[in-house]
């Protein structure tokens, strides 16, 4: 017969997972959709059998889309292209539908991770019944309902918490089959790591650490040849299970790094990690406080302090000798350490760093942390109790500050469409920098070229990528006629850099102003039609010299005077003067100076990158690219003729490079590529 204990235990698990849902739910559609959530809706919606070779699948395998799918027809949508996006439900019903999925897996995730608790409890010398059996079950399902990480993820569009649910299935298998020597369960291991690494790439990491501590395992055995051999054939299998979308991984996979970005040191990786995991990805230092007294990291810190040592009293109380406890702990320290260390070897490779990519290991996290704080109840219940409440103290602001905190919000696309839908008239085309998620708030959009912007808006809005070397053919194209032009611009955009829309926008129009959103900036400029849009006319073969890395080819200056107040556009095309042996982000500076005078009056800087944005260490030998610089006369600058001198520097240093002759001797640190004149 269960124990009163058990029972109110069980009660309590029950409460907290009501409690957990209801929590998911709470201002679930509050946010407005955003780039991430919008490609994976826009794919997901797709015929079922387009969805693997979506080029938008970006670096994802695709279980999580097809049960997205299937998840959207079971609630009623259809695929996107029957119709707009923006025709199949409103944003609030599209949101709600799309975001349950992580809802249902979240819950899904958060009884797993219980039933792993369970299962060590099961193992542990401790009665049935005992403090320590509610501690550890409680534990766990508090730091699994009110993890701010977990919480996050269990509001969006994304496959974490359907990864997260996969993983800990995949672990319960695995010890149930370790633990009870039936082989038949470790078969569902491996169905169940496959899905894992079906749903994300990242899963490996998790999966290769497990590998990696089984083997050592059996060969720990005495039946070890067996055991080996499990260890074998589940990895065929799991192998022969994910090789239909191998080579969807070797599309994906083998390009994806980023080298502008740097790589943390292993200690800023561990700390941005671990805060990300408690404190959630909205926690500050000021966030969490004791009455007047403010905790800031301490808090964080504090927590980790207490885990630590409670892992080690935990050990030394009752693991000593006892070999299922070490097999446990051990599986759970390399699933938390192996998962972090490969990869942060990932990411030293590839330049790519975000504690969501690693986050599959906040499950191990969880559960030892529930460990270590419940052994503090081997000196004192009280002690043990106290710590939970501890995290507790924490666990509240920061949930507040993921739900609420203006900084961290999504960005706001539904009020950046409605004051758009209230500014243009029938003369007006809007360009958007960024294909998601605009089309789920604004009908009248089109993300590809060949579409015709349909829909109940006044006024067309296109998606318009930004190659600069046709931007100002789409411009005739498409705004031929616009008597304005209104450009949005998403805060994370990478599509034009070199700001090559704006100079041509400048150039042609007149720059009206400005307006700020969460997330995004609308600018708009005024013409007169009709509208003929040149980025770079009369451009001249011009060799200028800046060793050992850059010079130019090319440059188109303006033939007619220009007056104060009036933009002065300049273009040059650069190319690299030696491979590999410049590894510094460089600028260039285009100023205007009075003839033989070091009197600079303007300037326009602008970081040197070639048409993929790579820096010139990145560059092809043969690449060629174009940059813009807009420099803005003064308005009381005075009549006469200016040179216009070009000066390339090290973007973090800001010091100059040499710039030489074509003779190859050094001619100071500026060239002068040509006149202008200012009536």
């Amino acid at each position: 017969m269960q124990s009163l204990t058990e029972q109110r235990v069980r009660g309590l698990l029950l409460l907290l997972i009501l409690g957990a849902f209801a929590l998911r739910c709470y201002e679930l559609t509050r946010q407005d959709i955003w780039w991430d959530e919008a490609r994976n809706i826009d794919v997901a919606l797709r015929p079922f059998w387009q969805i693997p070779t979506a080029p938008e699948l970006d670096i994802h395998p695709p279980l999580y889309f097809w049960l997205l799918h299937l998840w959207c027809r079971l609630l009623g949508l259809g695929d996107s292209t029957e119709m707009s996006v923006a025709l199949l439900a409103s944003p609030a019903q599209l949101t709600f539908i799309t975001r349950s999925l992580s809802v249902f897996f979240g819950l899904l995730g958060m009884a797993t991770s219980i039933g792993l608790a369970r299962q060590w409890q099961r193992k542990s010398e401790e009665v049935a019944g005992s403090s320590h059996y509610g501690l550890i079950l409680f534990g766990v399902a508090c730091l699994a309902a009110l993890s701010p990480f977990w919480l996050a993820e269990s509001q969006e569009t994304r496959m974490y918490t359907l990864s997260f649910f996969w993983l800990m299935a995949a672990a319960f298998a695995l010890l149930r089959g370790l633990s009870h020597g039936a082989p038949r369960l470790l078969f569902f291991f491996a169905i169940l790591a496959a899905l894992a690494l079906l749903t994300h790439y990242n899963s490996l990491f998790i999966v290769l650490s497990w590998y990696l501590w089984w083997g050592l395992w059996a060969l720990l055995q005495p039946r070890r040849w067996l055991w080996m051999r499990c260890v074998i054939g589940t990895g065929l299998f799991m192998s022969l299970l994910i090789l239909p979308v191998l080579p969807i991984a070797l599309r994906q996979i083998p390009g994806y790094r980023n080298p502008n970005l740097s790589v943390p040191p292993i200690s800023e990786y561990l700390a941005d990690n671990w805060r990300a995991y408690f404190g959630g990805t909205a926690f500050s230092p000021g966030l969490v406080s004791l009455g007047e007294w403010p905790l800031g990291n301490g808090w964080l810190w504090t927590v980790a302090v207490l885990i630590a040592l409670g892992l080690c009293i935990h050990f030394w109380q009752r693991s000593r000798g006892n070999s299922e406890e070490i097999t446990y702990l051990s599986f759970y320290l390399v699933w938390l350490l192996g998962g972090l260390g490969l990869y942060y070897i990932a990411v030293v490779d590839r330049g790519a760093f975000n504690p969501r990519y690693s986050s599959f290991v906040t499950p191990a996290l969880y559960l030892l942390a529930s460990i270590g704080l419940s052994a503090w109840g081997y000196r004192s219940i009280g002690v043990a109790t106290g710590a939970f409440l501890l995290i507790g103290i924490g666990l509240g602001p920061a949930i507040s500050a993921d739900l609420y905190e203006e900084r961290f919000s999504r960005e706001a696309m539904q009020q950046t469409v409605t004051w758009l839908r209230e500014e243009i008239t029938p003369n007006d085309v809007v360009f958007v920098d960024q294909k998601y998620p605009f089309g789920f708030y604004y009908q009248r959009f089109a993300i590809e070229p060949e579409q015709i912007p349909i829909g109940q808006e006044v006024a067309p809005a296109r998606y318009l990528f930004v190659d600069i070397n046709t931007i100002d053919q789409r411009l005739n194209q498409w705004a031929a006629d616009a008597e304005r032009i209104f450009w949005v611009q998403w805060y994370e955009s990478d599509t034009d850099p070199r700001h090559a829309v704006s100079f041509l926008l400048d150039k042609t129009g007149t720059w009206s102003g400005k307006k700020a959103f969460r997330g995004y900036t609308v600018e708009w400029w005024s013409l007169e039609p009709p509208n003929r849009y040149v980025l770079a006319p009369n451009m001249v073969a011009a060799t200028y010299i800046f060793p050992p890395a850059v010079e130019t080819t090319e440059l188109s200056l303006p033939q007619e005077p220009s007056n104060p107040g009036e933009l002065l556009p300049v273009a040059i095309r650069w190319k690299r003067v030696t491979v590999g042996e410049i590894d510094r982000p460089l600028k260039a500076r285009v100023a205007i100076y009075p003839l033989g005078s070091e009197s600079r009056k303007a300037q326009s800087d602008r970081p040197l990158l070639n048409d993929r944005h790579l820096l010139p260490a990145e560059w092809d030998p043969n690449d060629t690219p174009i940059n813009v610089y807009s420099v803005t006369l003064p308005e009381d600058l005075a009549r006469g003729s200016y040179e216009v001198r070009l000066l390339v520097y090290d973007a973090e240093t800001l010091d100059p490079l040499t710039y030489v002759d074509l003779a190859g001797n050094p001619a100071g640190i500026e060239a002068v590529i040509g006149t202008v004149t200012v009536e």
